[in-house]
């Protein structure tokens, strides 16, 4: 509890009201001082002192002095009178009352006096702005207006250099011209060249014609480097000998091998006895040869997802529906399964309303027993993380 200084002195005139408090030698930065038009308070260790006065006072005329031994108030009045107390008679909470009212009114004060100054301090800052664009604008015509004077004086001189340069090649072609007119009238018989017609055979245009250029097939992206050389033949090997182990090469295909169809059995093969990389090579092998088999999308991506490749199955389901229009009936089994494995992709990473969403759509198209299932699953999933958020 801090104890309260009832103690105190104060004196006054018809301007001014003098309140002189102890501070028991207690260090000036130590003291917090709080005054308003009717309320003033010091607050220094354990010690508190407040005042409710009588009169408002002019704050800003108003000071407060520290010293080592007493707080002085010196507080400008409003109005010049004397005052017969210096607080109001009221009781304790007539005067707390009083008191959180005028520190509320104090603090709404102070606080649009601070949005005033930002508000101030901010069209300042704007004009500021515009000054210093203004001056920078203007610095920067200078510099173009002398950039130009320059430009100009330099093109000055050399209109003058090619005007005496004209000038003098003028004169010198009159020269030869009278030279040779002289030389033409010495011999009447000479063909005089300035009475012929001043003519030429134009060329024809050249024929234009069509240039084909063929480049080297190239595996890799880049150009083709002597000092990467022996690094591609390197990865080129690494990559045959990682699809023989999966028991798929395209190098090792006979011609008549290397059609989609035969690709796509190829890879079924592959998808029975489990070989799921082995059946993604043959797929993918068979869509660079025709990108337009839809069949080819959709077994691969029963590959991908039953080797967890969640992202490229989703991938393969999509391009198969866009090769999958017009919406027929012909095609419906293949749309419901594509939307329905691309549901159970999405919601193996982790984006269970996409996914369930996806399945519901598929179940509408055809019934199946695998994504019914997966789709109670998801939901239960979906329910889970709902209640745990």
């Amino acid at each position: 509890m801090p104890i309260v200084i009832k103690k105190f002195e104060w004196r006054q005139s018809e301007h001014v009201v003098i309140v002189t408090v102890p501070s028991w030698g207690i260090h000036p930065s130590k003291v917090h001082i709080f005054y308003s038009e009717r309320y003033i308070k010091a607050n220094y260790e354990q010690y508190f002192f407040e005042l409710v006065l009588l009169r408002p006072i002019n704050v800003k005329d108003s000071k407060c002095t520290i010293t080592s031994t007493e707080i002085v108030f010196e507080l400008m009045k409003a109005e010049a009178e004397e005052w017969p107390t210096l607080e109001p008679e009221l009781d304790k909470n007539e005067r707390m009352k009083l008191k959180l009212l005028l520190i509320e009114e104090t603090h709404e004060k102070m606080q649009n006096e601070s949005k005033e100054w930002e508000n101030k301090k901010s069209e300042l800052k704007r004009v500021a702005v515009n000054e210093q664009m203004k001056i920078e604008s203007e610095i920067k015509n200078k510099i173009e207006n002398l950039k130009i004077k320059e430009k100009e004086e330099a093109l000055g001189d050399v209109r003058n250099w090619h005007h005496d340069l004209s000038e003098k090649t003028k004169k010198s072609l009159r020269k030869k011209k009278k030279k040779f007119e002289q030389y033409l009238a010495t011999r009447p018989n000479e063909i005089n060249i300035f009475q012929e017609k001043n003519e030429f055979d134009i060329p024809q245009p050249r024929r234009a014609q069509q240039l084909d250029v063929d480049f080297t097939p190239r595996i890799f992206p880049t150009p083709m480097r002597e000092s990467k050389a022996e690094e591609e033949n390197e990865w080129m090997r690494m990559q045959a000998d990682a699809r023989r182990s999966v028991g798929f090469v395209c190098e090792d295909l006979r011609p008549e091998e290397k059609n989609p169809q035969y690709l796509l059995k190829k890879g079924d093969s592959f998808m029975n006895n489990n070989n799921y990389l082995g059946a993604i090579s043959a797929y993918t092998f068979g869509i660079t040869l025709s990108d337009k088999f839809v069949d080819l999308y959709i077994a691969r991506s029963r590959a991908h997802y039953a080797q967890g490749n969640y992202q490229k199955t989703a991938r393969d389901c999509s391009t198969a529906l866009e090769l999958l229009i017009p919406k027929v009936e012909a095609n419906l089994k293949e749309r419901a399964e594509c939307i329905g494995r691309r549901g159970m992709a999405l919601c193996k990473l982790k984006m269970l309303s996409k996914g369930i969403g996806e399945l519901e759509a598929s179940l509408k198209l055809m019934k199946n027993e695998e994504f019914a299932s997966f789709l109670q699953e998801a939901e239960k999933q979906w329910m889970n993380s709902s209640d745990s958020e």
